[in-house]
């Protein structure tokens, strides 16, 4: 017990190489299982993810070719897992946003973001929220604030009854950016990100 608690916290190498060993093993299994397209598509994700926020993005780049391979063939698989059936084009939309994201160059992930934003469910209510309020930012960092801002109030009109301290942090960090902008829509939104957050919608 002393042991444990005393044990230092992981740095973000150790976490990158975790992540990066638990996506090959990944793979290995589902070779070895047979798994179809769509379990393969996930991992591919996965795949990009990892190499995406570890600053890989040539390898971010061959993982989404793989994801894109994956899903033009998702549907000629006979059977696939409950926890695989959630995956679509949306998620491949948001990975190569994020990729582009973090390259620096948001002009470039606005189009997949909004394409993700366009083709998730329904009844993933949460995530679609979070899909939005990332276009906004990404939007504001592409000097599109009036869009951004549209945005950002599209996301706050579905956001009631949405309890996600994470997703809280993220209209936040919008509000941070927001600011320092001297635009009548930048400071009316930030208006209403104050009063949505007052209105205990959270």
């Amino acid at each position: 017990m002393i042991a444990t608690v005393a044990r230092p916290r992981r740095n973000a190498l150790e976490g990158a190489w975790e992540a990066a060993s638990a996506v090959e093993n990944a793979y290995r299994l589902a070779t070895r299982a047979g798994a179809g397209h769509t379990v393969h598509l996930v991992i591919a994700l996965r795949d990009t993810n990892v190499a995406t926020h570890a600053g890989d993005l040539s390898g971010a780049r061959r993982a989404l070719s793989r994801a894109v391979s994956h899903q033009g063939r998702a549907d000629t698989d006979a059977e696939v897992p409950k926890w695989a059936q959630f995956v679509g084009p949306f998620e491949v939309d948001y990975a190569t946003a994020d990729m582009y994201v973090r390259a620096e160059q948001p002009k470039q992930a606005v189009p997949f973001l909004r394409a993700a934003v366009r083709g998730i469910g329904g009844d993933l209510a949460r995530n679609g929220v979070s899909y939005r309020v990332k276009l906004a930012g990404v939007l504001l960092a592409a000097g599109e604030v009036d869009e951004a801002c549209a945005e950002m109030g599209a996301a706050l009109d579905a956001f009631g009854g949405i309890a996600s301290p994470r997703l809280l942090g993220k209209i936040r960090g919008f509000q941070r950016a927001a600011a320092g902008i001297d635009s009548i829509a930048a400071r009316e939104c930030g208006e209403r990100i104050r009063g949505t957050i007052r209105g205990g919608t959270t």
